[in-house]
């Protein structure tokens, strides 16, 4: 490194360190919080240091901001316990978070039931830099890559259906304006979907199975291989027995859908292969 190569490097260098301490930078760079695993002990654990709560009596969620001494994040607060009208529930986030991965979509960001401001709550992942759907829709965005986006869509529909969602109907929507709110897409095109609150109702059937077209392989797979058994372990701790019956009832019927599908149109027709996502 010659003279002048000397001279520019230390410039940045202090530059760098003149605008970190101008930013109060006072605390080493965090670990980065990339698994799902990692996520979840960050939920349970870390403090609640910015919670300005919710922000009315009738109000049943807000955003708050943790801290484990190492890392911040924000976090979706929801206490709604099943007993006000149409029985939305935390637990119904936690209970489909588990679902997710028992089939291994990460379709759902990480959820934990914890205190909150002394009750019961569940705690959910904030997707940072994120758009919803509504949004999308309302600016005319189109996904740069379509075929992606389909298959991200339809396993949204798959999902949905199993755990009995009309919230994100994608019929003429119940709730105009805030049906497509809780659709999250980031800026590389992923979608998360979030609120589970007013699912895993005691439906025994399927709301719209014209709308499932196509199944990721895997969950096909994976749908195929559970059973009320194993349905009861892992979210016996957060749904009734009734929820649990409806849910095994739709699991045995999309597993016929798409069975019928495939007999009909063929294989490569309705299965696909979906994208391998990060944590």
């Amino acid at each position: 490194m010659n003279a002048d190569h000397r001279v520019t490097f230390l410039a940045s260098f202090i530059t760098l360190v003149v605008a970190a301490a101008a930013h109060g930078q006072t605390r080493p760079a965090a670990p980065s919080v990339d698994t799902r695993a990692e996520r979840e002990a960050f939920l349970s654990k870390a403090t609640i240091v910015d919670d300005a709560g919710p922000r009315s009596d009738a109000a049943r969620s807000w955003r708050a901001s943790l801290d484990d001494g190492t890392r911040r994040h924000d976090a979706a607060v929801e206490t709604a316990d099943g007993s006000g009208p149409g029985g939305w529930n935390y637990r119904f986030n936690v209970a489909a978070y588990e679902l997710d991965k028992a089939l291994g979509l990460k379709l759902v960001p990480p959820s934990v039931a914890r205190q909150v401001r002394g009750r019961p709550a569940s705690v959910t992942w904030w997707v940072d830099s994120a758009m919803n759907e509504l949004e999308r829709r309302r600016k005319g965005v189109e996904a740069p890559d379509p075929e992606n986006w389909d298959r991200q869509m339809q396993a949204v529909r798959v999902f949905d259906e199993l755990i009995s969602n009309a919230y994100r109907d994608v019929s003429p929507p119940l709730y105009l304006n805030t049906v497509w709110d809780n659709l999250l897409i980031t800026r590389d095109w992923t979608i998360w979907i979030t609120d589970h609150t007013g699912a895993f109702r005691s439906r025994k059937r399927l709301e719209s199975p014209e709308s499932l077209k196509r199944c990721d392989r895997a969950l096909l797979g994976r749908l195929r291989e559970l059973n009320r058994e194993q349905l009861q372990r892992t979210l016996g701790e957060y749904l009734s027995s009734e929820q649990l019956d409806a849910l095994e009832v739709r699991r045995e019927l999309i597993v016929k859908h798409f069975d019928e599908q495939v007999a009909s149109k063929g294989e490569a027709a309705v299965l696909y292969d979906l994208p391998a996502k990060q944590e």
